[in-house]
């Protein structure tokens, strides 16, 4: 039977599995914007593969990436809550988020950020996260990475696949995935929900007295969530040498949540005494890609638009869109590859916060990408140029290597820039400077190891930080660095005596703004980690989670020091049946990511999936 592990690809770039077991040839996309070998890869980088997903059957990102080295996040409460993730002790809006290419961060936000928390994990092939910066390949917000959502490749001939599952909230997740795919077509339609009633967004502060009690002790009513995805990808050969695809995904979901830290609502309530308001949010984004390729000799031409469509009700409604056009091409040597090209993105803000703000900017990218090897050293360099319509234009670049030391042992290293543009919202919102400037931002990192470990340092200085100025009440450009370090250590190994698959891993991080302050909810320590149990070809267990150290919060709170362990189990019944279990929170640990903010007791799944 071809059985395959959770893949587990190092910060090197190399796959970590065991013999006796199929290796899969990965590919990544987001590490040059070309489908390229991981170990043709100089940027630490991980792989979540589809295999994973389908065992540890995830609501959303974050029960995926919270035991991964280098990377952390907060929440403001449970399903559907605003979460960020700090790749590398990044903002989040710093990090480039992606599916099947298309951006999907929301210029309608105050900082560009994503909604990582609405993308369902379904009809996934891989996660890819890119770390360190990347602007001299994406241009503009690629300071932590990158992170891309790849759709499933269908199979060949016609399948289909439909699952239900029911648990704990009153949660119900249920979805069917079309798929077909022979020599000149794919096809893949996906259609899945979730309804939970939920439980509170908000709990007692740590400074309240009230603080470890559970939202239902105290009466405090659930904060709903629902979420409608549909999910489309196709591509089709005209000839063996002409390739179109069409990726569509629509998100439809509606939130509620809570006033603030520490602070119940109802879905009309006033707890501030400044009149009835709204405490749910209806969020509609739209994701769109059409592409043509050409292969010749040996040029792979691409052509392609995409654009990505937010609409929000809150607090009166947010409206806006990114759009992007783009010219590559890929040509390969007889030892590496070039990929150059020309690419045009718009940024709109049409309405903020019930406004008709009509709002716009948009770039011009030039850039050229080299990847070489020469003996066992693979060389890499980028190296963009954006032409900007609202501010000054940038130029950014990144060097990389990796030399094998022998047939176990390599090191890597990685130089380059990056800059992060302001928002629409904060050159022409109500609190904004159409004077920003981009932030500015210098990054490395080395890298030593093997098959089955390796140790990374990393560290970025960040110039020119927006923030905001409660002086003038306004946006500005922070004078001096912000400085981020940390170190990460990871061993992953499946050991085929006792058909265990073992990964742990090691953070230091010490993030600090221009005066010294360490950077508020990123842990100084985390230690994430697996193991999972493959007693048979039919039956497999894991547990998985994360040490989460000292970790300071607003106010100087520390809302770290805790460890939260999930499970999965998975029985396959026969070829076309499983039953699958999963529990969040094993051990009933009571702990906020965010102040005053929930997060799940002790919860229980199960689920029924088909497939033929």
């Amino acid at each position: 039977m071809r059985k395959l592990l959770s893949a587990a690809v190092l910060m090197s770039g190399i796959i970590s599995l065991s013999e006796g077991y199929e290796l899969e040839n990965i590919s990544i996309y987001s590490a040059y914007g070309s489908y390229t070998d991981v170990k043709k890869i100089t940027s630490p980088s991980e792989v979540i593969t589809g295999k994973e997903i389908d065992e540890k059957k995830p609501f959303d990102l974050t029960e995926l990436i919270k035991n991964r080295s280098g990377i952390s996040f907060s929440s403001n409460g449970g399903f559907g809550q605003t979460t960020s993730i700090y790749l590398w002790g990044n903002k989040t809006e710093n990090t480039v988020f992606m599916v099947d290419g298309i951006r999907v961060n929301d210029p309608t936000t105050i900082g560009g950020n994503p909604f990582y928390e609405l993308f369902l994990m379904d009809d996934i092939q891989q996660i890819e996260v890119i770390k360190g910066v990347q602007s001299g390949v994406w241009g503009a917000d690629a300071v932590g990475g990158v992170i891309n959502i790849v759709s499933k490749k269908p199979e060949k001939g016609f399948h289909i696949k439909t699952y239900g599952l029911y648990g704990s909230y009153i949660t119900r997740k249920y979805g069917t995935t079309i798929s077909y795919g022979s020599d000149r077509m794919d096809l893949l339609l996906g259609i899945h929900h979730l309804r939970t009633s939920g439980f509170s967004a908000a709990e007692p502060s740590k400074k309240s007295p009230d603080y470890g009690k559970r939202w239902d002790e105290l009466g405090w009513e659930r904060d709903p969530f629902r979420n409608d995805t549909l999910n489309l990808k196709t591509s089709f050969y005209i000839t063996d040498k002409d390739r179109f695809e069409f990726v569509f995904k629509n998100i439809d979901a509606v939130v509620h949540y809570d006033a603030a830290s520490g602070i119940d609502a109802k879905d009309y309530d006033d707890p501030f005494g400044f009149g009835i308001s709204e405490y749910f949010n209806h969020i509609s984004q739209r994701f769109h890609r059409i592409s043509y390729r050409k292969d010749l000799k040996k040029h792979s031409i691409e052509v392609s638009a995409a654009k990505s469509e937010f609409k929000r009700t809150q607090y009166g409604g947010y409206e806006g869109e990114y759009r992007d056009y783009t010219f590559k091409d890929r040509y390969s040597l007889r030892k590496g590859f070039i990929i150059y090209g020309i690419t045009r993105q718009d940024y709109i803000n049409s309405k903020s916060a019930g406004f008709d703000l009509n709002k716009r900017y948009h770039s011009y990218g030039y850039f050229i990408t080299s990847v070489y090897r020469s003996g066992n050293t693979t060389y890499t360099g980028s190296l963009r140029y954006d032409s900007y319509s609202a501010f000054k234009d940038k130029g950014t670049y990144k060097i990389g290597f990796k030399h094998r030391l022998s047939k176990r042992y390599f090191i890597s290293g990685n130089y380059g820039t990056a800059y992060k543009v302001p928002t629409i919202f904060q050159l022409y919102g109500f609190a904004g400077n159409p004077d920003l400037n981009p932030e500015n931002t210098n990054q490395y990192d080395i890298s030593f190891g093997s098959k089955h470990i390796t140790f990374t340092y990393f560290r970025y200085s960040i110039k020119d930080l927006i923030d905001y100025d409660f002086t003038t009440y306004k946006y500005k450009n922070i004078k001096g660095r912000s400085k981020i370090k940390g170190f990460e250590a990871k061993y992953s190994r499946f050991i085929k005596r006792f058909k265990t698959f073992i990964s742990v891993n090691y953070t230091y991080l010490d993030p600090k703004d221009p005066e010294g302050n360490r950077l508020l909810r990123r842990p100084q320590n985390k230690v994430g980690f697996e193991f999972a149990f493959y007693p048979s070809r039919n039956f497999d267990l894991g547990f998985y989670g994360e040490y989460v150290g000292k970790r300071k919060d607003i106010g100087g709170v520390n809302t770290g020091y805790y460890t939260v362990v999930d499970c999965f189990i998975n029985y396959r019944i026969n070829r076309n049946i499983t039953a699958y279990g999963k529990i969040i929170n094993l051990t009933d640990k009571y702990y906020q990511t965010v102040d005053g903010y929930a997060t799940a007791e002790r919860s229980l799944y199960a689920g029924l999936e088909l497939k033929w």
